[in-house]
């Protein structure tokens, strides 16, 4: 126990930007593109990026990830998230989390929607409950709300914007946590079916802006996809690369996220299924 405490201060010591539910937005796809995925959020993964995507749902989809934060043995976020188009009330999804190690954990989940305004745009929301768990400190719960948007612009351009906590919510009363808030907007090009590049720009409350920009490559129609992306923060860059295969109603994907000074890389894996 105590050599977790101590790998997990020093973790704390050398990202002190991470906080409670700092780690909440996973993805084998919009990791693997560095996060730049606010425009480009079409399937169940857009739950923790632009709900609004959900509205083109079709039959159910479930994903679950995995990942060991900066290769840090014990501090591990797992996440599941089921979802199904509902006609022309677009499509639900409930996605579950937990991220922590035996001293503390973050526990998430998100009841999500997303259905079309017109037939260019697109609406979705989320409503988040959070409960934080600490050893010593026990437990605090709190919820926030997200909103979502994306417009499809000339056939072969997308723009997206997303809100999050948008009710800026905290918790604990001896110590007052400030859960991530913030917004994110972007733009997402597909010049030909299997080529999709994006940009996007994304601030948190209290946080310098992020610049993103990702990429995906079909190397089989369908099949295989290849992607690849890069995030700046003031003097930091990082770079993120990961595949994905579908054979049939299946996939299996990994993304991969590194360029950090101090910390080791994050390998991520994914295992989703449509039917």
């Amino acid at each position: 126990m105590k050599r977790y405490t101590a790998i997990l201060a020093l973790a704390l010591a050398a990202a002190p930007a991470l906080a409670v539910f700092e780690d909440w937005q996973v993805g084998i796809r919009p990791n693997a593109m560095a996060g730049c995925y606010t425009a480009v959020a079409d399937d169940i993964e857009g739950v923790r990026w632009n709900p609004s995507g959900l509205s083109g749902l079709s039959g159910w989809q479930a994903v679950g990830y995995g990942k060991r934060l900066w290769g840090i043995r014990g501090l591990i976020n797992s996440t599941l998230t089921v979802g199904r188009g509902i006609g022309r009330w677009g499509g639900a999804a409930v996605s579950l989390q937990q991220v922590g190690s035996d001293l503390a954990k973050d526990q998430n989940v998100i009841l999500s929607h997303g259905f079309a305004l017109t037939d260019q745009l697109s609406f979705g929301y989320n409503l988040n409950l959070y409960r934080v768990w600490q050893e010593r400190f026990e437990s605090a719960a709190t919820g926030g709300i997200d909103i979502g948007l994306m417009a499809r612009v000339y056939r072969k351009w997308r723009v997206g914007a997303f809100g999050h906590n948008l009710n800026h919510p905290s918790l604990g009363r001896l110590r007052q946590y400030d859960l991530p808030s913030g917004v994110a907007a972007g733009v997402a090009y597909e010049p030909f079916p299997g080529i999709l590049g994006g940009a996007e720009l994304s601030k948190d409350a209290g946080q310098i802006t992020r610049y993103k920009v990702g990429c995906e490559f079909a190397l089989l129609p369908e099949r295989v996809k290849l992607r690849a992306g890069l995030l700046n923060e003031g003097q930091l860059t990082l770079y993120a690369a990961g595949v994905g295969v579908r054979v049939g109603g299946a996939m299996v994907g990994y993304a991969f996220e590194g360029g950090h000074s101090a910390l080791n890389g994050t390998h991520q894996a994914g295992l989703g299924f449509w039917w």
